[in-house]
């Protein structure tokens, strides 16, 4: 019989097992982190706004495992949800759709309106299964960049340091600045949702975050990622009234890493949402960055109606062209 149920800890031989089945090498800490989920298993039953933790679902039919699925919700923001894990068979989708569908049921019912996925493009099936029977739409893309180039100007006028929960404010200002217009509705922040998250060395990736000043005016910032001390991403942001050199952050960042680790990989984010994309893609293909991955971002909404109109309401449209369509 197939159930979706709670990952827990004695799930992990399953996991290995299943890991193995895939061939992938999800690493002895990613599947601690995985089943040993808040004591006593009592994460799964805080309200949605005080989750702070991945939460793990297992698709199985008797004893054998048929995929994974993972979420989290956004830090300031539960009701956003991240599907940040997805695992199942080869060609298996009717079972990535009924976890799916299973997530979207479960923290809908919870009060989250708006979900999140990044899919390699590589899928283009389950993409299109994501966009026709799951409800989702693609909003844009992401790319990682490895980065070639060993050394980069220092900086003369910036300075850096790392980020306070006092400069959420800023920080979200100039993120949501930067967005292109079509984009804000589904992809702005608050605030609240640059603040550092609860028990963060509990999950799956270690976090730096830093923000770029000039005169003491905060004009940007950058968050550093890595899930193993080996492999770090880097994803900044800065303000359009600024001209910044890219070699200056690059600089930041490295020194930020050095101090942790002599021998690391680096790759650079970029947002293909952010009105500075075109300038960072130049930068990235001048210094002979290197693409290794596109990731299509997917959303799913739940809007509220907020107004029924009867049949026998009337309307005028004002300013219109004389043979203009409507909508």
């Amino acid at each position: 019989m197939r159930k979706i149920r709670k990952l827990n800890f004695f799930d992990k031989p399953k996991l290995k097992k299943f890991m193995t089945f895939l061939q992938t090498n999800g690493g002895s800490e990613f599947i601690d982190l995985m089943t040993n989920v808040f004591p006593g298993h009592l994460h799964y039953l805080l309200p949605l706004k005080y989750k702070f933790l991945n939460e793990s679902y297992l698709l199985a039919e008797d004893k054998n495992v048929l995929g994974l699925i993972t979420t989290n919700t956004f830090n300031g923001n539960p009701y956003k949800i991240n599907i940040t894990q997805l695992m199942f068979r080869e060609n298996a989708y009717e079972d990535a759709q009924q976890m799916i569908e299973f997530v979207i049921a479960q923290y809908g019912a919870l009060g989250a309106h708006t979900f999140f996925a990044l899919i390699d493009s590589n899928f283009t099936e389950l993409a299109s299964i994501m966009v026709k029977s799951c409800g989702f739409r693609q909003c844009s893309s992401e790319q990682i960049w490895e980065v070639t180039k060993k050394r980069y100007k220092k900086p003369k006028t910036l300075n850096f340091r790392r980020f306070k929960k006092s400069d959420a404010k800023a920080i979200a200002d100039i993120y949501n600045d930067s967005l292109i217009s079509h984009y804000k509705p589904t992809l702005t922040k608050e605030k609240e949702e640059f603040y550092e998250g609860y028990c963060s060395g509990l999950k799956y990736q270690t976090e730096y975050r830093y923000v770029i000043e000039e005169n003491s005016k905060i004009i940007g910032y950058f968050k550093i990622s890595t899930p193993d001390n080996k492999n770090y991403t880097v994803d900044f942001n800065y303000s359009n009234g600024y001209e910044i050199d890219f070699d200056n952050i690059m600089y930041l960042v490295k020194r930020v890493i050095l101090k942790r680790q002599k021998d690391f990989k680096l790759f650079v984010k970029l947002k293909n949402y952010i009105n500075t994309n075109d300038l960072q893609k130049t930068y990235f293909d001048n210094k002979g960055f290197k693409c290794v991955k596109t990731k299509l971002l997917l959303t799913k909404d739940f809007f509220k109606q907020s107004k029924v109109f009867s049949q026998e309401e009337k309307f005028a449209l004002m300013g219109g062209l004389n043979n203009s369509p409507t909508f």
